[in-house]
């Protein structure tokens, strides 16, 4: 089995480098390709883990065929899904006991019927980041009406 192109995905703008705080579920973004040379055999994906995460959940048909691909979190068009052959489904971390941050990896345990256990750490998806002045009203709401205007001289009132 080989796995591609794992993250955690994060679609929306974030405020720091916390993009899922903790008790949230994270989705994970993925190609899986069987590719058991000459077997013929297909494989499936039967658990999806970590010790960032309470549980796993892997919701849809996850047999993958020799030679074809099982595809998760992309939000368009991949080649592997265009191409006809690779199956989507939902792969997430459920529970989440520590926050997953922006930049760092995080341990994740792919368990596959024949193949067995495949662990990678996962990269977080870098996510936008609001402007700082977007941070603050997200944070605090603005006081108005107090202290000097900033754009006013000394001299000048």
């Amino acid at each position: 089995m080989q796995v591609r192109d794992a993250q955690v995905s994060w679609s929306e703008p974030v405020a720091g480098d916390e993009v899922y705080p903790v008790g949230a579920d994270a989705e994970l973004q993925v190609t899986i390709v069987n590719r058991d040379a000459g077997a013929d055999d297909p494989d499936r994906l039967i658990s999806v883990s970590s010790p960032v995460a309470t549980s796993g959940r892997i919701v849809g048909d996850a047999t993958i065929p020799d030679g074809q691909a099982l595809v998760a979190g992309y939000d368009g068009p991949v080649s592997a899904i265009t191409l006809g052959d690779a199956r989507e489904v939902t792969i997430a971390l459920e529970g989440l006991i520590e926050p997953l941050r922006a930049g760092l990896t995080y341990p994740v345990v792919f368990t596959f019927a024949e193949a067995g256990e495949l662990r990678l750490q996962v990269g977080v998806e870098n996510p936008e980041v609001l402007p700082p002045r977007a941070r603050e009203a997200e944070e605090e709401p603005a006081i108005v009406g107090t202290g000097p205007d900033p754009f006013v001289q000394p001299g000048d009132r």
